[in-house]
C-alpha cells in the first residue's frame, strides 16, 4: 500500500512540474472534446500542452509542446479558439507519410530529417534557455514541426 501512495505521489509531482526547457502549461488550454477526424491526433486540440520558447537561428520562437502525444508545433499553428490548422499539423493528421526506404536509414540523419529534406522543406536547428538542442521542419506557410514528431506520425519506413 504504501509503494502505492509513493507512485501516486511521483504522478502528481510530475504533472505539476514544469518541462525541463521552462515551459508552463496552458491555462488557457481548451476543454476537452472531439475535433472531428480519426487517427492519433484527432483530439490533440483537447490535449494539454506546455508553451516553449526556443532560439531559431537568432528569432525566439513560441512552440507548443504536446506531450502526451509527442507533438511539437509552433504556436502560429493554434487559433484564438484553440483548433490547429498549418501545413504542419495538416501533413501529420491528412497527409500523404512521406516514404523513407530503409536502406537510407544509415544513422548519419534522422528519419524525420530525411523526411523534412524530401518534401523539400527547410531544416532549422533549435535551441531553448536550457542548452537543449533540437531540429524542426519549416513548412511553405512557415509553420514548424520537431524532426522527432514528423517522424513518429508523417512518415514510414519502406522495406
Amino acid at each position: 500500500m504504501k509503494a502505492l501512495s509513493l507512485i501516486g505521489l511521483f504522478a502528481i509531482v510530475l504533472t505539476a512540474c514544469p518541462s525541463k526547457e521552462g515551459g508552463q502549461k496552458d491555462a488557457n488550454a481548451p476543454p476537452p472534446g472531439p475535433s472531428g477526424g480519426s487517427g492519433p491526433l484527432a483530439n490533440l486540440e483537447s490535449s494539454p500542452f506546455l508553451n516553449e520558447t526556443w532560439n531559431a537561428q537568432g528569432q525566439m520562437v513560441q512552440i507548443l509542446f504536446y506531450s502526451r502525444e509527442n507533438v511539437r508545433v509552433n504556436a502560429q499553428c493554434r487559433s484564438a479558439t484553440g483548433q490547429l490548422g498549418c501545413a504542419a499539423i495538416q501533413q501529420i493528421r491528412n497527409g500523404m507519410p512521406v516514404e523513407i526506404p530503409k536502406r537510407e536509414l544509415d544513422g548519419r540523419m534522422s528519419a524525420g530529417v530525411k523526411a523534412c529534406i524530401k518534401m523539400h522543406n527547410q531544416i532549422v536547428e533549435v535551441t531553448n534557455a536550457m542548452g537543449s538542442q533540437d531540429t524542426f521542419c519549416r513548412f511553405p506557410d512557415g509553420s514548424l514541426l520537431s524532426a522527432g514528431t514528423l517522424e513518429q506520425y508523417g512518415m514510414r519506413v519502406l522495406q
